[in-house]
């Protein structure tokens, strides 16, 4: 039976829930704390917040007087198939990580703003002919691959049709057979440490292109990085990187001539090319890992690309998932690569398949493919960045933390340490009356969020309009 469009069993748990409107507000209070959570970890225990100057306790915070006596955590899961309320709080640190070393903030000089940045986009190598949505400047469409003939399985290779971005056929291979999944895979696994030799590339062709010796680079220059991950459709990915020249001293000092955007994109534009890792000793490996020919450098600041822009832009890959359902969110087993055809179509399953297979291979063991399966072989963080590009996901969740801790009134004196001793009971939440309660607010603080934004733009739009 179902009343209002719900079960009737959720509806008894969520009258329960509200039976009691001390207890119920209690309960909100915890829910909300954890951004409601979609699933948040359960914990029981306490903990004593201590004076380290007398050893005095000065607040003591225990489960047992917590709602069905337990300590509700955030999940923390950057994913937003898995949870859209913590990938939305990891978003929006990503945007402040990558925001602060374009302009300033967060503990980084304002002055950063007039360093030499490009923002680059290096994509992977061609493992076959895909499905495309080929256009110019969003305006012009153009037929997908125009040709003729047949591959030597006896498929066509042309397409003529003019696929919209939404087109399902989009990343799919024109024929599977040609298809090297088994490149694709390693290309994929070896991408983390082609990054890493690219960087120390440009620094050369900064030296070379400066005339100074390699080893002297660093008394004139630093480099400074952040970087995401994202899949293309065919389940290769590829990188989104800000790059960022600095003095030797630091993020607060502009580095000399002749070290300017120009240099830095000239630089970039030879070490892409240059830079190869070699292939594995394995039946079908490449011998060398390259980056594809598509290279976009642009600058960023008053002539380029706006920071915002570019921090918004990086920001929102860091929660993207492998596929688009989240379906390969978690890593696999064995027992789950039945019936992936139909979960995340056949492509994807086969980068998945053959990402297993290449993990049972004994000179491949050291890339661990089988527990990188659910990644399509990619082994990287999403959102990677060098020491002194800007601040930290960790010092932002900590002001954050504070924040928290100041608006709610506890006492933050300085020497004062937290002793506590807590213990995992389980993780979401353990109703389905809970659960729905938790959607519904979540959806509405979206909604909230989304009008207050809006309304922000709207003013600011304004604004202008009237100076002007």
């Amino acid at each position: 039976m179902t009343t209002g469009g719900q079960e009737r069993p959720e509806l008894e748990e969520v009258l329960d829930r509200a039976a009691d409107p001390e207890a119920f507000e209690a309960w909100q209070r915890r829910a909300k704390a954890t951004g409601w959570c979609r699933h948040p970890v359960r914990l029981t225990g306490a903990a004593n917040r201590v004076d380290t100057a007398t050893g005095e306790v000065i607040g003591h915070f225990a489960s047992a007087g917590l709602p069905d006596g337990v300590l509700l955590k955030a999940c923390g899961h950057r994913r937003a198939t898995r949870c859209p309320t913590c990938s939305a709080t990891y978003q929006a640190d990503a945007y402040q990580l990558v925001a602060a070393g374009l302009r300033g903030g967060k503990g980084v000089p304002e002055s950063i703003a007039a360093h030499p940045m490009v923002f680059v986009t290096l994509t992977a190598p061609s493992f076959g002919a895909v499905h495309a949505c080929r256009h110019n400047d969003g305006t012009l469409t153009f037929p997908c691959h125009p040709g003729a003939g047949t591959c030597r399985h006896g498929r066509g290779r042309a397409c003529h049709a003019v696929h919209e971005p939404a087109d399902p056929l989009v990343g799919q291979p024109i024929c599977g057979d040609c298809f090297d999944y088994i490149a694709a895979v390693l290309w994929n696994a070896h991408a983390g440490e082609l990054w890493r030799r690219t960087t120390i590339a440009i620094g050369r062709s900064l030296a070379r292109q400066a005339g100074i010796p390699r080893s002297h680079l660093r008394h004139h220059v630093r480099l400074a990085f952040t970087k995401v991950a994202e899949y293309q459709r065919r389940g290769s990915v590829h990188f989104h990187a800000v790059i960022r020249l600095d003095a030797p001293s630091g993020p607060a000092a502009v580095p000399p001539a002749p070290f300017d955007t120009a240099l830095l994109s000239a630089a970039v534009a030879w070490a892409v090319p240059a830079v190869s890792v070699p292939g594995p000793d394995s039946p079908g490996a490449p011998r060398a890992f390259r980056w594809g020919a598509q290279l976009d450098i642009q600058t960023i600041g008053a002539d380029g690309k706006p920071p915002k822009m570019v921090g918004g832009y990086l920001a929102k890959y860091a929660t993207k998932s492998t596929d688009p359902d989240g379906i390969l969110d978690r890593r696999l087993k064995a027992a789950d690569l039945a019936g992936l055809d139909q979960r995340i179509g056949p492509h994807l399953a086969m980068m998945v398949r053959t990402a297993w297979d290449l993990g049972g291979r004994p000179e491949l063991e050291h890339l661990r493919l089988r527990a990188w399966a659910h990644t399509l072989g990619f082994r990287g963080h999403w959102l990677t960045k060098s020491r002194a590009y800007s601040t930290t996901l960790t010092a932002l969740r900590a002001a954050r933390h504070q924040w928290n801790l100041q608006r709610d009134g506890d006492d933050l004196r300085d020497a004062a340490v937290t002793i506590g001793d807590w213990r995992y009971a389980g993780r979401g939440w353990t109703s389905d009356g809970d659960a729905w309660l938790a959607e519904t607010a979540a959806s509405h603080a979206a909604d909230q969020r989304r009008t207050a934004r809006q309304g922000t733009r709207t003013t600011t739009t304004g604004g202008a309009t009237g100076d002007a």
